[in-house]
């Protein structure tokens, strides 16, 4: 029997804005020339400030920076083989129904089919317009990632969905769900609470936005698009359509 999707049809606007916090200005040092021994004494504990505030600046520039947690493309999960010809694209969200429904049980049929064979691969974008509970699982999820457990953290995911946005998917499950997966607990938690991944998240969200998609789960396979927990054959039929092709 088929499954139709449940789609959403209205996608929210972004998250709230961040805000910079204006520092003050520090006071200029006056020169003073007529006492030269003052002036030694004052620039070796200056010159390691200067030190140690530059290297403070590195070290939130590496923190901070889109290569360290925000390059969309560092951190896309793909599962399958890299070079397998066909690429489907899954746009998904972890608190969407049909999503759920989706990997639970058409998912292992294309794993089995398609992708274990090296004949496809899976790419994950995060459409999270559910709620705060779905882009705070799409970031526990890249958290996940970094453990090389992204996708089994994406299966407990999918299997532990309750309700919308009423503590299903609370930052300490989500901990929870690492803990229970043997991820190492200090990195990962400190992920979590972080939101180390959330512009990454934002981002294939804005991407979302541009290609002009409505439901989810929505899937792109060649220059086919798919939406909804459709049966099998249906991606199947793509699927080898885009094998065809090559």
């Amino acid at each position: 029997m088929s499954r139709r999707a449940q789609t959403r049809h209205q996608a929210p606007a972004d998250g709230p804005p961040t805000t910079a916090t204006n520092r003050p200005r520090p006071r200029r040092q006056e020169r003073r020339t007529s006492q030269p021994s003052r002036l030694r004494t004052w620039a070796l504990p200056s010159f390691f400030l200067v030190a140690g505030l530059a290297a403070i600046a590195i070290v939130a520039l590496a923190v901070t920076s889109p290569s360290a947690a925000g390059d969309v493309k560092a951190t896309r999960p793909v599962l399958g083989d890299v070079s397998a010809p066909v690429l489907i694209q899954e746009y998904g969200d972890f608190q969407c129904p049909s999503c759920g429904a989706f990997a639970r049980s058409i998912e292992p049929q294309i794993r089995a089919a398609y992708i274990d064979t090296g004949l496809a691969r899976l790419a994950w974008y995060d459409f999270a317009w559910f709620g705060q509970e779905s882009r705070d699982a799409a970031n526990a999820a890249r958290c996940a990632g970094d453990q090389g457990q992204f996708w089994e953290f994406h299966d407990t995911l999918f299997q532990n969905q309750a309700g919308e946005n009423a503590g299903a998917f609370s930052k300490d499950r989500l901990k929870g769900f690492g803990d229970a997966l043997g991820l190492e607990p200090t990195a990962f938690h400190a992920c979590v609470d972080a939101d180390r991944y959330g512009a990454a998240v934002q981002a294939d969200f804005a991407e979302v936005r541009r290609n002009g998609f409505n439901g989810t789960p929505t899937f792109v396979i060649g220059d086919q698009r798919i939406v909804g927990a459709q049966p099998f054959e249906v991606f199947a039929t793509a699927i080898d359509a885009a094998l065809a092709n090559q």
